[in-house]
C-alpha cells in the first residue's frame, strides 16, 4: 500500500486499497521559498510567462478531462452489469473513475490558484508555483490513477465497457470517434477506451517536465534551482514509472488471455503484475518438476500440465550457491519454501543472474508490502531481502503441522524465532522456536476431549519436546511444577490438586512421568503425610507417615500395601514395634514400650470393638529405659544423600555443560530472554522475582566468583548470591527450601523427624558449597587459571560458611521440630523460671549462693522506708537484656556471640562493682548466670541450647563459646528441678 500524507482535499484521496507503489521521498513540502531571492536570479517576465504557460497547459487538461468524462465515463457508468465477474470489474471502473475525479478536481483547483497569481502585478515568484510546492500531492495522485488504469488493464476492463450495452454509451460512441484521433473504424473500440484514459495523462506529465525544465534554465546555481531540480528528478521517475507499469499490465493481460481457466480463476488478480516468464528467458525446475516458472509480484508459480503450484515471495528464500553440485553445464539457484526445497537451473550465467536478480528483488519488495518508484530502478538494486521475516502460512503437506497455522518468525524456510502455531484440533503452542521446532520457552494448549478445558504447558522445549523446568496447569485441577524430558515428567517435581474433592500433593522424584524414588505425599482429604520411596506411582519400600493427630508410624511398603513389621509412635510417648493394621490396630506378635519404662511383649489381637486382647509379658525396670521421646525415625532408611537427587542432577547438568545460559534458563527453572507478553504468563520456579537491583548473568557471575576469593569478600559474595531469585546458588538454595517445606511443615512437624531434618539442613550447605566450587572452577579455567593452592585453610570446611546463611530459609521448620522434641524438658524449665520469678532479686541472689561481694548494692537507690527485699528486676540488668537477644537471630554464630557478650555483661558489672578486673571462675559464673537466666525468661530455651549445639562451627568445639553454651545448659537444667515447696515462698510477700 502506498503509504504518505497528500493533503487533498477530496476524500477519495484516501482511498489507496490497490495500490501498492512506493512514493517518492518527501522533497517538496518541507521547502519555503524566498521571493526576494528568485527576483535577483532572473527577470519577473520570464517566470510570469512560464506562470503562465503553466495555467495555459493546466486550463487545457482539465477541458480534456471534462470531455473524458462526459464522452467515456459517465455513459459507462450508467448501467451496472449483473453478471457477478462482469461486476467485479465494474467496480473497479467506479474506482477508476474516483481517481479519475479526483485528479480533475486538483488540476481545476490549481487552475484557480494559477489564475490568481497572474492577475497580480509583478508576480514572478517559485512559490507561485503549485506544481512544486505540492510535489507529492501530484506524484501520489498520479500513481494511484495510474495503479488503478493498470489493473483495469489486467483484467480486461476495457475489452468488456466496450461491449456494453448502456443506451448512453452507444449514443456517444459517434462523437468519440471524432474526439479520438488514432481512432479508425478498424481500430478496436477497447483500444480506443485504453488511449483515452492514459495518454492525455502522459502527455500532460511530460509537459510538465518541459516547463519544469524551462524554469530550471532561469534560475541561477543555489537552492531554488536545486528544488526545482529535484522536482523535475521526481516527475521525470513519475513518467518512467507509467511506462513500466502500462508494460506490466500489458504482459500480464496477454499472459491471462494465453492461459486457460483453469488457472485465470484461480490466479487472476487485478493487483497481481507478471515480472518473469522462464518462456522469455529459459530456466527449468529440476528433472521434469514443471514445464514453466512465472514470477509475479507476490507469487512463484510452476505450472506442470493443468496442474500448478504456487508459493508466496514473502515465504520464499533464495539462494546462489546451492550447496550441491549442479550437473555439467548448468547454472543454479536453490529455492527454499517451508514445505519444499526446489532447484532451478539454466544454460546461461546471465540468465541465471537476471532471475537471481529478479526474485531477489521481487522478494523484497513482496516483504515490504510495496513496489519500488520507479518500479525497476536504481533505489532497491543492492539491497537484498531479509533471512529472517515474520508472516503468517498454513501447512499443507503431511506431517506433524498437517492443518497447523503458523505466525511469527521465520527463517530460511522454516519457523525460528517467536511465534505462534496452531493446530485444528485446537492446540496452540506459543513460544520460541529453532529450525521449524519447538525450542526455548513456550506456552502450549491442549484440549481435553470429554470438557470444555485445556491443559496448559508452560515449559522450555528442546528439539520440540518438553526438556527442562515446566509449569503445567491440567484441566482437571492440577498443576504440575518440575522437570520434563522428551515430553514426560522426569527428575524433580510438584504435582498438586486444587480440587475440593480429593486434594492432595505430591513432591518428588518422576522418571518417565510416574513417580518414583523418594517423595513426600500429603493427602490433605485425610490429615497425613507419606514421606518414603515410590515404584510407578504406588509407595513401595521403606516409608514414614505422619497424621494430623500426632501420631507416626514407619513401615515397609508394597504396592500401597504395608508389609511386614513395623514402628509406630503414640502421642503419650508409647513405641510399638511389630505388626498393625491400615487403622493402627496392633496384630500378632509385637513390643509395645510404655512411657513410664514398662515393656509389654506378646500377642496383640483386636476383639471386635472391645478393646485390644494380648497374651504376653509385661515387665518393670527399676529405671526407665532410653526416652521414646528420642526415637528418631528415617535416618537409615533413606541416606540423606539420596532424598533429593533430582535437584541436584539438573544443578550438575548445569554445572557439566559448562554453564551454559540456555541451560541455566531451563534447568533451574527461569527464562532470562523471554518476551514481554511470555513473561507476563510464566511463572517461576521456588520465588516471586521482583525488581532486584543484580541482574544475574553467567559471565558476570564467572567473573565475580574470581574476584571475591578472600574470606570477608566470599561471605559477602555468598550471602548476596543466596539471596538473589537469579543467581545459581539462589536458584538451588529456593528448590531445597520447596522441598524441605514440604517434608517437615504443616503435619509433618513431628519431633520424630527433628534428626531428619537437621541431617538435610547440614547436607544442604555441603552441596551448595560444592556447587560453588565447581563455579568457581569453571571460572578459572575459562581464564587459563588453575585454583589456588594457598587458598585460606579455614574455607576448607565451606559448608560451615554457608550454614549460617542458609538457615533463615529453614528455621520456621527447624526450631518448631526443637521446640516439639524438647517440649516437655522446657515445660520443666518454664515452671521454675515462674517459681524464681516470685523472688526479689537480694533474695534470688542469695537463693542462688551468689557471693555477697558480687551483689550490686551499691546500683540499688533505697530509701529508709524500703527494704531491700522489695528490689526486683534491677540486678544486673544490662547482661539480662544481652541475653534476651538470644531469640532475635536465627544464626548460630551470632546466638554464640550473643552469649559472649552476656559473660562479658557479667564480668563487667562485677568489676564495677569491685573497682578491680575480675575474671568469673566457674563456681561463681554459673549462680550469676543462673540469675540471668531466670530474669531473661527466654521461651524454649532447651530447642534454643540444642539448635545452636547441632548446628554450631565445628571449630567452636572445646572452646571459650563451648564453655558458655555448656554452662548455659547446666543453669537450663538446674532450673528444670527446681520445686519449691509454696509455704517456702510465703516470705516472699
Amino acid at each position: 500500500m502506498w503509504e504518505g500524507n497528500m493533503g487533498g482535499k477530496s476524500s477519495s484521496l484516501g482511498n489507496t486499497e490497490n495500490s501498492r507503489i512506493s512514493a517518492p521521498p518527501g522533497v517538496f513540502s518541507s521547502r519555503e521559498f524566498s521571493c526576494a531571492a528568485s527576483f535577483q536570479a532572473m527577470s519577473t517576465a520570464g517566470i510570469s510567462g512560464i506562470l503562465g504557460s503553466l495555467l495555459q497547459l493546466e486550463e487545457n487538461f482539465s477541458s480534456c478531462l471534462a470531455r473524458i468524462d462526459a464522452l467515456i465515463l459517465k455513459p459507462l457508468l450508467q448501467a451496472e452489469p449483473q453478471d457477478p465477474k462482469e461486476k467485479e470489474n465494474f467496480q473497479l471502473l467506479v474506482l477508476l473513475n474516483d481517481r479519475f475525479q479526483t485528479l480533475w478536481n486538483f488540476t481545476e483547483e490549481n487552475s484557480r490558484i494559477l489564475r490568481g497569481k497572474s492577475q497580480v502585478e509583478n508576480s514572478g515568484c517559485i512559490q507561485d508555483f503549485y506544481i512544486l510546492w505540492k510535489g507529492e500531492l501530484f506524484l501520489s495522485l498520479y500513481i494511484q490513477y495510474f495503479v488503478t488504469f493498470a489493473n483495469f488493464v489486467v483484467v480486461q476492463g476495457f475489452e468488456q465497457a466496450a461491449k456494453s450495452k448502456s443506451e448512453a454509451w452507444k449514443l456517444h460512441k459517434a462523437v468519440l470517434k471524432e474526439f479520438l484521433r488514432d481512432f479508425t473504424s478498424e481500430s478496436s473500440l477497447g483500444l480506443a477506451l485504453h488511449l483515452a484514459l492514459h495518454k492525455p495523462f502522459q502527455e500532460h506529465i511530460q509537459n510538465y517536465l518541459r516547463l519544469l525544465q524551462q524554469l530550471q534554465e532561469q534560475l541561477q546555481e543555489g537552492s531554488e534551482r536545486d528544488v526545482v531540480a529535484a522536482v523535475a528528478q521526481e516527475f521525470g521517475k513519475l513518467e518512467s514509472f507509467i511506462g513500466q507499469v502500462l508494460d506490466e499490465a500489458g504482459v500480464t493481460k496477454e499472459l491471462w488471455k494465453s492461459l486457460g481457466y483453469k488457472f485465470t480463476d484461480v490466479l487472476c488478480v487485478p493487483e497481481r503484475r507478471l515480472l518473469e516468464d522462464s518462456r522469455n528467458i529459459p530456466i527449468a525446475s529440476g528433472t521434469a518438476r514443471s514445464e514453466r516458472l512465472l514470477l509475479f509480484d507476490d507469487v512463484l508459480v510452476l505450472i506442470q500440465g493443468n496442474s500448478f503450484q504456487s508459493f508466496d515471495l514473502k515465504l520464499v528464500w533464495v539462494d546462489e550457491n546451492c550447496g550441491e553440485k549442479s550437473a555439467p553445464g548448468l547454472y543454479s539457484l536453490r529455492i527454499t519454501t517451508p514445505e519444499e526445497m526446489f532447484v532451478l537451473s539454466t544454460k546461461d550465467p546471465q540468465m541465471k543472474a537476471v532471475w537471481r536478480w529478479k526474485l531477489a528483488q521481487a522478494v523484497r519488495q513482496a516483504l515490504n508490502g510495496k513496489r519500488d518508484f520507479p518500479l525497476w530502478g536504481r533505489s532497491g538494486e543492492d539491497s537484498q531481502a531479509p533471512s529472517r521475516r515474520f508472516f503468517t502460512y498454513v501447512f499443507r503437506m503431511e506431517g506433524r503441522l498437517r492443518g497447523a497455522t503458523y505466525e511469527g518468525e521465520w527463517l530460511w524456510g522454516k519457523p525460528h524465532g517467536k511465534g505462534t502455531l496452531k493446530w485444528r484440533d485446537g492446540r496452540n503452542h506459543v513460544g520460541d522456536f529453532q529450525e521449524g521446532l519447538e525450542h526455548g520457552f513456550g506456552i502450549c494448549l491442549v484440549p481435553r476431549r470429554s470438557e470444555d478445558r485445556y491443559d496448559c504447558y508452560k515449559c522450555h522445549w528442546y528439539q520440540g519436546k518438553m526438556r527442562g523446568y515446566g509449569i503445567c496447569e491440567y484441566g482437571n485441577d492440577l498443576v504440575y511444577k518440575g522437570y520434563f524430558k522428551d515430553n514426560v515428567r522426569q527428575g524433580f517435581g510438584i504435582l498438586e490438586n486444587f480440587s475440593a474433592e480429593h486434594p492432595f500433593k505430591y513432591t518428588g522424584q518422576w522418571e518417565n512421568d510416574r513417580k518414583n524414588g523418594y517423595g513426600v505425599w500429603e493427602d490433605k482429604e485425610r490429615g497425613e503425610r507419606y514421606i518414603g520411596m515410590w515404584l510407578d506411582d504406588h509407595r513401595h519400600g521403606e516409608g514414614i507417615v505422619v497424621t494430623q493427630s500426632g501420631l507416626c508410624y514407619q513401615r515397609t511398603f508394597h504396592a500401597d500395601k504395608m508389609v511386614g513389621s513395623g514402628i509406630l509412635l503414640l502421642e503419650d510417648d508409647s513405641v510399638y514395634e511389630g505388626n498393625f493394621t491400615e487403622d493402627l490396630t496392633f496384630v500378632g506378635k509385637g513390643k509395645l514400650s510404655l512411657a513410664n519404662g514398662f515393656v509389654l511383649e506378646g500377642t496383640f489381637s483386636a476383639r471386635g470393638g472391645r478393646g485390644l486382647g494380648t497374651r504376653g509379658v509385661l515387665s518393670t525396670a527399676p529405671e526407665p529405659p532410653r526416652p521414646p521421646a528420642s526415637v528418631q525415625l528415617g535416618l537409615k532408611e533413606f541416606p540423606v544423600e539420596k532424598r533429593w537427587t533430582g535437584i541436584f542432577e539438573q544443578f550438575l547438568e548445569f554445572l557439566h555443560s559448562g554453564c551454559k545460559e540456555e541451560m541455566e534458563e531451563s534447568f533451574t527453572g527461569f527464562h532470562i530472554q523471554t518476551s514481554k507478553e511470555l513473561r507476563k504468563s510464566q511463572e517461576y520456579l521456588f520465588c516471586q522475582r521482583g525488581a532486584e537491583e543484580v541482574s544475574w548473568k553467567i559471565e558476570e557471575i564467572l567473573e565475580e566468583l574470581v574476584q571475591h576469593q578472600e574470606p570477608k569478600a566470599l561471605q559477602s559474595y555468598l550471602e548476596k548470591a543466596l539471596e538473589s531469585s537469579l543467581h545459581p546458588l539462589g536458584k538451588l538454595l529456593r528448590a531445597l527450601t520447596v522441598a524441605f517445606q514440604a517434608t517437615y511443615s504443616g503435619i509433618g512437624a513431628n519431633r520424630h523427624l527433628l534428626a531428619m531434618a537437621q541431617e538435610e539442613v547440614k547436607f544442604y550447605s555441603k552441596k551448595i558449597w560444592e556447587f560453588y566450587q565447581g563455579l568457581l572452577r569453571l571460572a578459572l579455567e575459562r581464564k587459563g587459571r588453575a585454583p589456588s593452592e594457598d587458598a585460606d585453610p579455614s574455607l576448607g570446611k565451606g559448608s560451615s560458611l554457608v550454614l549460617p546463611l542458609i538457615l533463615p530459609g529453614f528455621y520456621p521448620e527447624l526450631s518448631m521440630l526443637y521446640m516439639l522434641q524438647h517440649q516437655r524438658e522446657d515445660e520443666l524449665y518454664c515452671q521454675g523460671i515462674v517459681e524464681l520469678s516470685l523472688f526479689p532479686d537480694i533474695q534470688l541472689l542469695e537463693f542462688l549462693d551468689v557471693q555477697k561481694h558480687l551483689w550490686p548494692l551499691k546500683d540499688l537507690t533505697l530509701t529508709s522506708n524500703q527494704r531491700r527485699s522489695l528490689i526486683k528486676d534491677k540486678c544486673f540488668l544490662s547482661a539480662t537484656e544481652c541475653l534476651q537477644k538470644l531469640i532475635t537471630t536465627v544464626d548460630p554464630r551470632e546466638k554464640l556471640e550473643i552469649l559472649r557478650k552476656t559473660y562479658e555483661e557479667l564480668e563487667r558489672t562485677v568489676s564495677r562493682l569491685l573497682d578491680a578486673d575480675y575474671r568469673l571462675p566457674m563456681d561463681d559464673l554459673l549462680p550469676l548466670l543462673m540469675f540471668v537466666v531466670s530474669r531473661a525468661k527466654i521461651q524454649h530455651l532447651g530447642a534454643e541450647i540444642h539448635l545452636i549445639r547441632d548446628l554450631m562451627d565445628p571449630t567452636n568445639q572445646g572452646g571459650m563459646l563451648d564453655f558458655l553454651l555448656t554452662a548455659l545448659e547446666s543453669c537450663y537444667e538446674h532450673i528444670q528441678r527446681i520445686q519449691l515447696h509454696p509455704k517456702e515462698n510465703s516470705h516472699s510477700s
